[in-house]
């Protein structure tokens, strides 16, 4: 298939060829104006963004082309093929929280339409400690941010209790509404007061 031009680079799509790994899906998806929606790639690759330069095999966009979401890995977990054996492979990147630096191996990352990062999803099998205006919080599923760089939301750990002026708090979705990790149960206005606990 020819390559597809983007801000971020011309983009080789998936060919079809047959793959154990690979998801059976649409290569290139457009809006129905036309514009592109998504390009699932051939390899992975590393591109640039305004957030930084990451891994990609699939590429979601707003309609006006900028990012929307990366995916560093996107193949299709089966009994050939483990969402562990996948994890394996996936990369990992810095990222500053709170004034503190936290390595995590991304499953999807989501951008606001200016390119700046709002979310970062993790892997099901990974849990990490996110530094927040309530204290260090663990968390299986990610964290959301301000296009500012501040906190927004995060999915605390089964039993996490967190201290506050009124009382303690055990903020926990037993079922995340969506797979990502924007609109967590947790959240934080700007400042780091905590606004809702679902």
């Amino acid at each position: 298939m020819d390559k597809v031009k983007t801000r971020y680079g011309d983009l080789t799509p998936y060919s079809g060829a047959s793959d154990y790994r690979k998801k059976y899906r649409t290569a290139v998806d457009c809006y129905s104006s036309g514009q592109l929606r998504s390009i699932y790639l051939e390899d992975p690759e590393v591109l640039d963004y305004p957030a930084g330069s990451f891994q990609t095999e699939l590429i979601t966009f707003y309609e006006d082309g900028s990012v929307k979401r990366v995916f560093p890995l996107y193949g299709q977990i089966s009994a050939y093929w483990s969402i562990e054996e996948e994890a394996l492979t996936a990369p990992y990147y810095d990222f500053d929280i709170n004034g503190e630096t936290i390595h995590v191996r991304p499953q999807c990352l989501y951008f606001y339409p200016s390119g700046k990062l709002r979310a970062v999803t993790i892997w099901p099998c990974d849990e990490i400690e996110v530094p927040t205006p309530a204290g260090a919080i663990r968390t299986k599923l990610g964290f959301e941010l301000y296009e500012s760089g501040a906190l927004r939301s995060i999915e605390p750990v089964f039993k996490t209790v967190i201290h506050t002026p009124e009382g303690d708090i055990r903020p926990y979705r037993y079922r995340p509404i969506m797979m990502h990790a924007e609109n967590a149960a947790l959240k934080f206005d700007e400042e780091g007061n905590i606004l809702k606990s679902d």
